[in-house]
């Protein structure tokens, strides 16, 4: 109930909006196109989906639907599902609905596109202080931005469900609904962790007075009762928690497919090496989230709403860069909240164009097998749109500290 109140909150009915009729058919117009251009690429078959999602929904189906719930996930069990329980749950009531599997899995991702477009309308409509116009052309972007309709469409891959919680978390920071703030990253990490890329962002917000740290509790309520109906079916309380522990613990390569520092490694490097390499590094990265955090608390100056989208796409995509271990999709966030930073100036839409740019050629690699050789050089551009990034979140600081004095 609560997120379809987000979803349909007043801030978007059309008299508060302002939304005229062109605005309305632009809307719809542009809601359309974007189902169209993903319609062809239904049946194409990723091969995530041939390895992994198509045998979740085999194991669902053998084991009847309901009873897919308390099958435990490999090495021990029957099953090899690895994310959380929510996206357990959407398999198991995908299994009642008689239609393709792979059109199926691709329909639930491509209603969260919808809802991801829906909540960077209200983060713009928030950031430009009611610009409509802005609003509405922010709704078309994510609707046809190109990762997302290659992530949901082609890829059969659900960034786009824990990307809409954690939109709809920076959406409450915006407004100050400290409750929502926390329900909603709660509820993107039941799907997927890669929801806590926007965490470093919270956290710099607490340290300015933007969060209140003590609403954090309801992290875990969200968790425990999102694992409910697992437990109930005879799934374990720690081997529900150690979900991800075993997800982090699968791959070893320094990069997958992200064009971070790490694209400069020899990646036949022998696996003890790799091992302690990643250790180090994500105790690094930390630690520049860590200076980064250190260094804004300490700054005075007027947190703005453009500064802090500008803050969220810098630290997760610093993060992003920093550590070790990195999917290519993992760029999803950060990507999609670009769309709000490009319609506040031109200069801005550089970084979401080069952003674009980017996950194309990674995703292209995956997906379609191009040839990308030179991801050092991939990884140096997005070395300089973080760097962009950077020296506009610095502007911006001392631009409100000379405002204030």
């Amino acid at each position: 109930m609560m997120l379809l109140d987000d979803i349909l909150d007043s801030e978007i009915r059309f008299r508060k909006a302002g939304l005229r009729m062109v605005d309305l058919f632009f809307l719809a117009f542009m809601l359309g196109l974007g189902i169209a251009v993903r319609l062809p690429l239904f049946d194409f078959v990723s091969g995530d989906y041939y390895h992994f999602l198509s045998h979740w929904m085999e194991e669902c189906h053998a084991a009847g639907g309901v009873g897919y719930l308390g099958i435990t996930p490999a090495p021990k069990g029957a099953s090899t599902i690895n994310y959380g329980c929510m996206y357990q749950y959407v398999i198991v009531l995908l299994h009642y609905i008689p239609w393709n599997d792979l059109h199926l899995i691709k329909i639930v991702s491509v209603i969260f596109d919808v809802i991801c477009a829906i909540t960077v309308f209200r983060i713009t409509f928030h950031v430009t202080e009611g610009n409509v116009q802005k609003s509405v052309m922010a709704f078309a972007a994510v609707i046809l931005l190109p990762t997302v309709i290659l992530n949901s469409a082609a890829w059969a891959q659900c960034d786009s469900i824990y990307t809409a919680f954690a939109l709809l978390s920076v959406l409450h920071v915006l407004k100050g609904n400290n409750n929502r703030v926390f329900i909603y990253l709660a509820l993107g990490y039941t799907f997927k962790q890669q929801v806590i890329f926007i965490v470093p962002f919270l956290i710099i917000m607490w340290l300015k007075g933007k969060v209140k740290a003590r609403y954090i509790f309801w992290i875990p309520i969200v968790i425990i009762l999102t694992m409910i109906p697992a437990m109930i079916a005879g799934r374990g309380f720690f081997e529900l928690l150690s979900i991800y522990g075993k997800q982090v613990s699968t791959y070893s390569m320094l990069t997958m497919n992200y064009p971070s520092i790490f694209a400069v490694v020899n990646p036949d490097l022998n696996i003890e090496t790799r091992k302690m390499i990643i250790a180090s590094a994500t105790v690094a990265a930390i630690a520049v989230l860590g200076f980064i955090a250190y260094y804004v608390r300490n700054k005075n100056f007027k947190v703005t709403p453009i500064f802090m989208i500008t803050l969220a796409i810098f630290t997760s995509v610093t993060a992003l860069y920093s550590l070790p271990v990195m999917h290519e999709r993992y760029g999803y966030l950060p990507e999609v909240l670009a769309v709000v930073y490009a319609v506040t100036g031109f200069k801005r839409l550089s970084s979401l164009v080069m952003m674009q740019f980017i996950s194309i050629v990674t995703y292209s690699k995956f997906l379609f097998g191009t040839a990308v050789n030179d991801m050092w050089l991939i990884s140096l551009i997005n070395l300089a749109v973080i760097l962009f990034i950077g020296f506009d979140l610095y502007t911006q600081m001392k631009a409100q500290e000379v405002a204030d004095a």
